[in-house]
């Protein structure tokens, strides 16, 4: 019986597969590598986008709650006699409560309304009482802050006060743009704290705006019952990616604003002022806006 014989590649034919096979591997690692560099771009710009949409969510958030005062409401723990003079008045806790706030007090025939002349204490008011009260009343502010935007805000700081978090709290707040340190920072202390709060980061990357466009701009301040009330408050911001674009070496920018962040309590505060209603609007606590 005759056996048959097998053979190999010969050395040429051996040497054009490999070829072939050399030249298909590049192609698809030439892909692979394309497509990384896409992906690799296209994350860097995703994350530049959600950090100026999570910044800018949270700075509408806190603009709409600005000028909100806080539902504070505590109660008498003494009785109080009319008088046309000051007296001091013990109540559960003073939180929240500063010199010029309107307060309210008691129901039925003894309710009225009375200005905070001081806080002495963490449980003692100062105020006149036009009519008796017993141990027991309450005591409650309401209303909304015509200046929950301060005026003193700036091109790169924006300063407001009000119940911010809608937890309770009193507290003042600043954002400030710093091209700098390419940093948009927040600080929220409460009202009367001895200094402001350390600020935190919400958004890095930041940059100079086009044609030199501020961080925040304001709606003109409209002048009603004594007060100043800024209505609107427009951001734009600039930011670039954390590191250069592997498709292009160069670093991606992005440029977005903001223009009709309105500050819903001090819009009602206004239309109250416009129609003569007066009563719900508180002053301005002191000492704003707070230093370092």
């Amino acid at each position: 019986m005759t056996k048959s014989k097998s053979q190999g590649f010969s050395l040429l034919e051996l040497m054009v597969s490999i070829a072939v096979l050399v030249t298909i591997c590049g192609a698809l690692f030439s892909a692979l590598f394309a497509y990384q560099k896409t992906y690799a771009s296209e994350m860097l710009k995703a994350d530049m986008r959600l950090g100026v949409q999570g910044a800018a969510e949270t700075l509408a958030q806190e603009i709409g709650q600005a000028g909100a005062v806080p539902p504070t409401t505590t109660t008498l723990t003494g009785s109080i006699t009319a008088s046309a003079l000051a007296q001091s008045a013990s109540v559960i806790s003073t939180a929240n409560m500063f010199a010029g706030e309107t307060l309210q007090v008691d129901q039925g025939p003894t309710y009225e309304t009375v200005k905070i002349a001081s806080v002495s204490s963490s449980t003692t008011i100062s105020a006149i009482f036009n009519s008796n009260h017993a141990a027991g009343a309450l005591v409650w502010a309401s209303g909304v802050f015509p200046q929950g935007i301060l005026s003193s805000s700036t091109a790169n700081v924006l300063q407001l006060f009000g119940d911010i978090n809608s937890d309770g709290t009193l507290a003042y707040e600043e954002y400030r743009c710093d091209m700098t340190a390419g940093t948009l920072t927040r600080s929220i202390t409460p009202v009367g704290a001895g200094e402001r709060n350390a600020a935190v980061v919400v958004l890095q990357g930041v940059i100079a705006n086009p044609g030199g466009t501020p961080c925040f701009t304001y709606a003109a301040p409209v002048s009603a019952a004594g007060f100043n009330f800024i209505t609107n408050v427009g951001f734009t911001v600039t930011t670039q990616t954390s590191d250069p674009d592997p498709q292009t070496g160069q670093y991606a920018t992005m440029t977005k604003s903001f223009l009709d962040l309105a500050p819903r309590n001090v819009k009602a505060g206004l239309a109250l002022a416009q129609g003569g209603y007066t009563a719900p609007l508180q002053a301005t606590p002191p000492g704003l806006p707070m230093s370092p």
